[in-house]
């Protein structure tokens, strides 16, 4: 079984992040998506698939949004109601591609970091602070929780007829209201938990910064999509 460092994964995650923002043309966006999207995807589907679906359902508004602001160049295709130009069609092609890649690295890093491991590898070998390096974790751990109240507001819009997926704006409202309002409040009592617990007398101990075999593929992955990156720039 290969083990890759929590902290080689967050650096991953977050290299390619900044290169998605960079990256301006078609073909560098496509490299990055391809590369960590499927991969993302496939090995978060069994437990954010909930998280997946209304990302690929907010793609609708996103192709909305391209008609409204983007939508010149040569024409693509005739709706009677509106002419779809290429220039609406580039920019949502890119901006999905960027966020696809986004997506697909930080799924890798979420379904293959541990949250315990991830705070020590934080605070012991990369030295930053313990409150900037509990509130990342915290953020971590909040997405299985997330998922859980997901599925417990499907249940309930299930047993009160409606659907279980939401597919119109009220429906996504109706949907992100509680689940914002669960993810709100228990953010308050984990912060006054933290406190009651001693957060603030907790001393830290530095290790330095190892790397194995796994880690230095993890790096070449991440050389070689940068180097890719600029060959194409």
């Amino acid at each position: 079984m290969i083990v890759v460092k929590p902290l080689t994964l967050f650096i991953y995650g977050l290299v390619i992040t900044v290169l998605a923002f960079i990256a301006r043309s078609t073909q560098q966006l496509l490299i990055l998506s391809l590369v960590n999207a499927p991969v993302g995807i496939l090995l978060g589907f069994r437990r954010l698939r909930v998280l997946i679906i209304l990302f690929l359902l907010g793609l609708v508004g996103l192709f909305i949004n391209a008609l409204v602001f983007a939508n010149n160049g040569a024409p693509v295709l005739d709706l009677q109601v509106i002419t779809v130009r290429d220039g609406a069609l580039i920019s949502f092609l890119n901006v999905t591609l960027r966020l696809l890649t986004i997506l697909g690295a930080a799924l890798i890093f979420i379904t293959q970091s541990n949250v315990r491991d991830f705070i020590k590898s934080l605070e012991e070998e990369l030295g930053l602070p313990k409150d900037v390096a509990y509130t990342l974790a915290v953020g971590l751990r909040m997405l299985s929780i997330l998922e859980r109240d997901a599925k417990e507001i499907q249940l309930v819009r299930v047993e009160r007829g409606y659907r279980k997926y939401p597919l119109t704006p009220s429906g996504v409202s109706s949907f992100l209201r509680p689940l914002l309002s669960l993810g709100l409040e228990r953010a308050v009592w984990i912060g006054i938990a933290t406190e009651l617990r001693g957060f603030a007398l907790r001393s830290l101990e530095r290790k330095g910064f190892r790397v194995g075999v796994s880690d230095v593929l993890i790096y070449s992955l991440l050389i070689i999509q940068c180097s890719t990156l600029f060959m194409f720039h």
